[in-house]
């Protein structure tokens, strides 16, 4: 789960950066940083923004974003290690 993107198959293929955080929070029993966590998991460049968004509650609508497969075996081939 720290050292592959394992995360991403347990989410939707739709998903926010919230979910993501939670799920990894949750599986890791541990608190994260949002700005940090945001910040590492968009500097991976796996992240596809899409032009879609999602609504929970009054707060302001979370863009979603999908997993790039095609990105992720490139790094991996490369020796890519996805570290949390």
């Amino acid at each position: 789960m720290q050292y592959q993107p394992i995360g991403f198959e347990l989410l939707p293929p739709k998903s926010t950066l919230s979910q993501l955080q939670h799920l990894y929070e949750a599986i890791l029993g541990t608190k994260l940083d949002k700005r940090n966590f945001r910040k590492k998991v968009l500097s991976f460049g796996l992240l596809v923004p899409l032009k879609e968004t999602f609504q929970a509650g009054r707060h302001r609508p979370a863009q979603l974003f999908r997993f790039d497969d095609k990105r992720y075996e490139q790094l991996r081939k490369k020796g890519f290690n996805f570290e949390l």
